[in-house]
């Protein structure tokens, strides 16, 4: 059961655009509207992203007069995000070593 909910999470974290929608909200609370601006996406593309991430328990959504504002559901989230990162970039590094003895 872990693990199947372990998967749900990695295959909403699987999409670029919620990657860069979860870095943006790392950095704070924004607005539907800043998201779409920052992303250049439409309001209907937004919502199916967040939608999916909230299910997932990544974001929460909150009403402020008639904005809608979002945020990460737990700062974990924004730890994991960095791992993952570090990860890329140790593999990344390792190929360019790699790269350099075959030359």
């Amino acid at each position: 059961m872990l693990y199947r909910m372990q998967a749900g999470i990695c295959r909403v974290l699987a999409h670029p655009r919620r990657l860069h929608i979860l870095d943006l909200l790392a950095g704070g609370e924004k607005s539907s509207q800043q998201l779409e601006r920052e992303l250049g996406i439409s309001k209907m593309n937004l919502s199916q992203h967040l939608a999916l991430m909230k299910h997932a328990g990544l974001v929460e959504s909150r009403t402020e007069g008639r904005a809608a504002l979002h945020r990460l559901a737990l700062r974990e989230i924004k730890d994991a995000c960095g791992m993952i990162r570090s990860v890329l970039a140790a593999r990344l590094e390792r190929g360019s070593q790699l790269a350099r003895s075959l030359r």
